[in-house]
């Protein structure tokens, strides 16, 4: 799942750099708010509830940079933070 911090310093052509192909082709991305990752995993529906989510580790702020996260034993995020 491809994430991008919406009210962080992003700019469109970093989703196309980031997340698309040589073909111009770009994937589906979600822009969520700046947020502790237990809250972020239930907004996406990885963990039911943040309890769940601090439980098995998932801890802290979302990370600054480009970040994959793996969020669960199914679930890999590609995070984009520029600050």
């Amino acid at each position: 799942m491809n994430i991008v911090v919406k009210d962080s310093s992003w700019l469109e052509s970093d989703i196309a750099t980031l997340y698309g192909d040589y073909s111009g082709n770009i994937e589906q991305v979600t822009f969520v708010d700046n947020m502790p990752i237990p809250n972020l995993l239930v907004e996406l529906g990885v963990f039911a509830s943040t309890s769940k989510a601090r439980q098995a580790g998932r801890t802290g702020d979302i990370p600054i940079g480009w970040t994959e996260y793996k969020a669960s034993k199914k679930r890999t995020l590609w995070v984009w933070n520029p600050r």
